[in-house]
């Protein structure tokens, strides 16, 4: 959850053009007479338009095709799914970006002319920036997947599953030099083929925002109103500072774990390839194999990996009594106490065996100490760690960390037959687009498959050097050490508010304790612009910048203290 205040105002534009506020909505009759050839109406289509901009209230105006060929003031021109246009519009549209003005574009823009007639792709690739690759297919299994974090999209959650409707041969498959959301399936499978479906970019003169969707097959709700929110703020100029979701400025973060079951005595051979690699992993271990392995535990908890359940015999709790669940966590819990003795404590994580778990289950393990859970991939809509809806009412300090899977596992690979090299592929575009949205990705890997020979043994090392090319953007970590980065990042507040011509920045941090690598992302008035960062005379903290990319900032704090801190952000 982001603890955000927005306060959408007109002060930042000033400082970068006094027009940048202008948000012109373009009703063409050209595009009108097409849909209603069709039997179809346009104001139906894009109805949410004029009741979404009435907040902007001054600032926004409705033109029609003399007022557009007039050459109105630069700002913002919103074409909505503006599919049919005349020579003239086009010309017209074109002399505003020339002229400094910023598109936002819905649907196939352009891609018909004056008599209704196709008329190609070329005017929504130049206005836009992009290239087009065809349609999506038409089913009900297609979701707008958004970009956590990012400067069109930093309102909504990483990858989070956003329903569509009615994408009928109007779902462009598009690709561009900086995208902000993508189509795919329920499971997240990433295609062979592009598969992007909003793009943005800034031009030497203004600054462009696409949706490959038409305006009536993308719901208006609140989710989608968020986007439009941050987009226009973006299109507008307008730097926005918010909590991110990884701390020290990582960009996305990865798990890799083992459910330590059969062939137990494989697991070190993880974690010597993840140690070659410099990472520590998290081991789930079924406590009835572990105690027949009792050096092995002990030698990877003293290496610094992270000891887990994995429950204590190989079968789901799903739909068993409570009575028998409690006594099965009382009973792994006693099995690895009598492996790790003193430091059995540090064993706070748990994985479902077959991922077979209910309410109960983990109502159950926050009861009886475990802190966090990895769970299956349709356990939330979003890819990040949230906290257990099991028990309403227990505050985050206290509930349940679930951290969802979110790869194919080893076990799909084999189901489906996949060759090693097969494997390497799905698992390689897997993690580029976790980084690229900001995502949480938790990989499982099954002991009985890291055996000499095994799949997931023979694909591991080139998949390690995959995940070492990302550098710092990527956060590889134990399951323990990213529970308790949510339980902090949690109890942090982020306000700010424009005063006197900078960002005001009030971060509150409701920890007992200071924390560390707390990190602030900052959209920027303009490609590469210069932030500087101050604390306000009472605030102590040593804070510095780094570059995301040529629209993004982020501000990582060594060690943000108790209560109230306060930076001046300047461009």
């Amino acid at each position: 959850m982001l603890a955000l205040c927005l306060v959408w105002t007109c002060t930042a534009r000033l400082a970068w053009g006094a027009d940048e506020g202008q948000i012109l909505l373009y009703l063409s009759p050209t595009t009108e007479r097409y849909f209603a050839s069709a039997g179809r109406s346009y104001e139906q289509i894009i109805k949410r338009w004029p009741a979404y901009l009435r907040k902007y209230g001054e600032h926004v105006r409705t033109l029609g095709r003399e007022e557009l060929l007039a050459d109105p003031p630069t700002g913002v021109l919103i074409l909505p799914t503006t599919v049919a246009l005349d020579p003239q519009e086009r010309a017209a549209i074109e002399r505003f970006a020339q002229r400094g003005g910023s598109l936002l574009g819905t649907g196939l823009v352009g891609s018909r002319d004056a008599q209704g007639q196709p008329a190609g792709l070329d005017f929504l690739h130049t206005s836009f920036q992009v290239r087009s690759h065809g349609f999506f297919p038409v089913n009900d299994n297609t979701f707008f997947v958004p970009f956590g974090d990012g400067p069109l999209t930093w309102p909504i959650p990483a990858a989070r599953r956003m329903g569509l409707s009615n994408t009928s041969g109007s779902l462009l498959r598009i690709s561009a030099s900086h995208t902000s959301a993508v189509a795919l399936d329920w499971s997240r499978n990433v295609p062979a083929e592009p598969h992007a479906v909003m793009a943005f970019e800034e031009t030497p003169r203004g600054r462009v925002a696409y949706f490959g969707v038409s305006d009536d097959a993308w719901p208006a709700q609140r989710d989608n109103l968020l986007l439009l929110d941050a987009t226009l703020a973006w299109l507008r100029r307008e730097p926005h500072a918010y909590k991110a979701a990884w701390p020290h400025g990582h960009q996305a973060a990865h798990l890799i774990e083992m459910d330590t079951e059969d062939q137990f005595e494989s697991a070190p051979n993880l974690a010597r390839d993840l140690e070659n690699a410099g990472y520590k992993g998290t081991f789930y271990c079924l406590t009835t194999e572990a105690v027949r392995h009792p050096d092995i535990v002990r030698d990877l908890l003293r290496r610094g990996h992270e000891i887990a359940y994995h429950a204590d015999v190989h079968f789901g709790f799903k739909g068993d009594a409570v009575r028998e669940q409690e006594l099965r966590i009382r009973f792994m819990k006693q099995q690895m106490a009598g492996i790790l003795g003193e430091r059995a404590p540090e064993a706070t994580g748990f994985r479902a065996p077959t991922e077979s778990y209910d309410r109960n289950t983990e109502m159950l393990l926050r009861r009886h100490g475990l802190l966090h859970h990895a769970a299956d991939e349709s356990s939330h809509e979003d890819r990040l760690p949230f906290f257990s809806v099991s028990e309403p009412g227990v505050p985050p300090e206290r509930a349940l960390v679930v951290l969802p899977r979110t790869q194919m596992d080893d076990v799909s690979f084999r189901l489906k037959k996949l060759t090693p090299e097969q494997v390497g592929l799905t698992l390689a575009n897997d993690l580029d687009l976790a980084v690229r949205s900001g995502a949480f990705s938790l990989l499982s890997v099954h002991s009985q498959n890291y055996v000499e020979g095994g799949l997931m043994r023979r694909t591991m090392p080139d998949y390690l050097r995959k995940v070492t090319s990302y550098g710092n953007r990527l956060w590889v970590t134990r399951g323990d050490e990213i529970t308790r980065w949510w339980r902090q990042r949690e109890a942090v507040s982020v306000d700010s508010q424009w005063r006197s011509g900078g960002l005001r920045l009030i971060l509150r941090n409701a920890n007992p304790e200071a924390v560390a690598g707390f990190t602030v992302f900052v959209t920027l008035p303009a490609r590469q612009a210069s932030l500087k960062v101050t604390a306000a005379s009472a605030s102590k903290v040593a804070a510095r910048t780094q570059s995301i990319d040529p629209f993004r900032a982020a501000i990582v704090i060594d060690s943000l203290p108790p209560g109230q801190t306060e930076l001046r952000l300047n461009f």
